[in-house]
């Protein structure tokens, strides 16, 4: 869904924005061993704006929560970061 007045995304590195989603997730509880890696970085902005992909790589640590419930968390946690942030160069 193309946004009427898109708000300018904070530019971060991947890594950073890795550890972002990693936070927002384990605020949740249950989901305290679990880590994220953001999507890829696309050629060209996507129609809202964005320059990564939003999927994202869970990867699960020991007593993670089943793998579609960190993905039903997760999407909502991926939106707001995909109307947030753009991947540095």
């Amino acid at each position: 869904m193309k946004h009427a007045c898109p708000l300018a995304r904070e530019s971060v590195a991947p890594a950073r924005l890795d550890r972002y989603l990693t936070r927002q997730l384990r605020k949740m509880p249950g989901f305290e061993t679990v880590s994220v890696s953001a999507g890829y970085r696309l050629r060209a902005p996507d129609e809202d704006g964005c320059n990564w992909s939003g999927d994202v790589v869970p990867m699960y640590g020991a007593h993670a929560s089943h793998a579609d419930i960190v993905c039903r968390r997760l999407r909502p946690i991926v939106r707001a970061a995909k109307a947030r942030f753009n991947l540095s160069e």
